[in-house]
């Protein structure tokens, strides 16, 4: 079931909050143990701030289409009395995340805290529902884990190379990380602050338009957020898609061809025919920096999250995770000549972006190279090698812009395969509308893993 279903529902009293949120706490106590997709699970508060939306809506009426429905929330979003772990060393009091206070003040009832990769100490992998022997995909891997499995309805992920959008490629699920200061970070364990993203994580593009437009604004907390005015991100949703044009950024792909599963790309390129035949252009477009903007960003968040510590290199062995520590490593010997030709490199992909889309709608590229990786099959050195490597997610954390990914298939082995759509900067609007385009139209978000 959808967040917007289960509003209806609620709204036409066949529904109950409370009830919403007890199947969904059996749900987790039934599954969990297996996927591990949750940290902490506040069920005694959850169940209270359930109750208490029940009896506001029966006397005025829901908040909005979030009043009632049950979500989680990654681990690195503080809450009240109970930090982020992945801070380090965690704090002894924490309030509410900027974007996390967004989700209570809209009425939704906060289930727990999710995994995610990379916590210090001993933590099991969250497990991919469709094959639990896989991941989930990081960082926001408890959110895949448990958006796919049905273990809340929505949730708050975190993007800094990724992992937003790589969790939903890996589960077959939707993934957007907005615009750079369009959403709250206030409260978010930083990882990598000039690149670093809050957002949804859904089952359906509409469940993340509903999200996004709770949580998006201005907080006087957080500077890098935008004043500019926030839309109903579900406006645009049904209207058809004839003559917006799509841009395939041919060049890079073709870089990163032939480390390209080849299911994937057939999955690809079928999705282009798709949007074709929906009345979309094709065009391919070329944008030079895009062939190192990933490296760009490796060297920014290794940089950035070494400083954001500030602890020296011995603080972090025992406490931090392996993959972690190696990349506390490797900022602490990059020097400031690569961290600003880095930022140069920035300049120069966001100037090429707006001159593109002068001439595209979004840009559209593969989710992800590779379907769901067994767990524990990389060393965390070969992991830090993959985060610096080429691909289709870090350019987008560089340039700032709006990017989701979606289902678009699955291999023969039945993983879930996906792509991404690109948009200007604040036009989360053409996004969400190309994208619920092909959803509705393809229909792979009714497809569920059987756990």
């Amino acid at each position: 079931m959808s967040i917007d279903e289960a509003q209806r529902l609620i709204k036409q009293g066949k529904l109950s909050p409370v009830e919403l949120a007890q199947a969904h706490l059996r749900r987790i106590n039934a599954l969990d143990g297996q996927l591990h997709a949750y940290l902490k699970l506040t069920e005694e508060s959850a169940l209270a701030e359930a109750a208490a939306a029940e009896a506001e809506i029966a006397s005025t009426g829901p908040r909005g289409p979030l009043h009632g429905i049950p979500v989680a929330i990654k681990d690195q979003y503080d809450f009240a009395g109970i930090p982020a772990l992945v801070r380090i060393p965690p704090p002894e009091t924490s309030e509410d995340a900027g974007a996390v206070a967004k989700l209570r003040d809209a009425g939704a009832v906060v289930l727990g805290k999710l995994m995610m990769s990379g916590l210090p100490g001993k933590h099991p992998e969250p497990r991919n529902p469709w094959d639990t022997k896989r991941t989930s995909g990081g960082s926001s891997s408890g959110s895949g884990s448990a958006i796919a499995s049905g273990l809340c309805m929505g949730s708050l992920g975190e993007d800094t190379a990724g992992s937003i959008r790589n969790p939903a490629s890996c589960c077959a699920i939707v993934g957007l990380k907005p615009t750079y200061g369009r959403v709250s970070r206030r409260g978010l364990a930083p990882l990598g602050w000039s690149l670093d993203h809050s957002g949804p994580i859904t089952r359906t593009v509409e469940d993340a338009a509903l999200v996004l437009t709770a949580i998006a604004g201005q907080d006087p907390r957080d500077h890098t957020t935008s004043p500019a005015p926030v839309p109903d991100y579900t406006s645009a949703l049904g209207q058809d898609i004839k003559g917006l044009v799509i841009g395939v950024p041919q060049h890079y792909l073709d870089i990163l061809r032939p480390r390209l599963n080849d299911e994937i790309a057939a999955g690809f390129d079928k999705m282009l025919r798709d949007m074709e035949a929906l009345g979309a252009k094709v065009e391919k477009v070329t944008i030079p920096s895009m062939e190192y903007a990933s490296i760009a960003t490796g060297v920014l968040y290794c940089c950035e999250y070494m400083a954001g510590r500030n602890l020296g290199l011995q603080a972090h062995v025992g406490i931090a995770s392996d993959t972690r520590r190696a990349r506390v490593y490797f900022g602490a010997l990059t020097g400031a000549a690569e961290y600003l030709q880095a930022q140069r490199v920035r300049r120069r992909l966001k100037r090429e972006m707006d001159e593109t889309f002068r001439r595209v709608d979004v840009l559209a590229l593969p989710g992800h190279l590779q379907p769901a990786g067994l767990i524990g099959e990389m060393t965390p050195i070969e992991s830090l090698v993959t985060q610096l490597s080429p691909d289709y997610n870090g350019p987008f954390n560089l340039s700032g812009s709006p990017a989701m990914t979606l289902p678009s298939g699955f291999t023969n082995a039945g993983l879930p395969i996906a792509f991404q759509l690109v948009g200007r900067a604040f036009d989360e609007q053409t996004v969400l509308r190309i994208g619920h385009a092909y959803q509705q139209s393809a229909g792979w978000h009714t497809h569920h893993p059987e756990v």
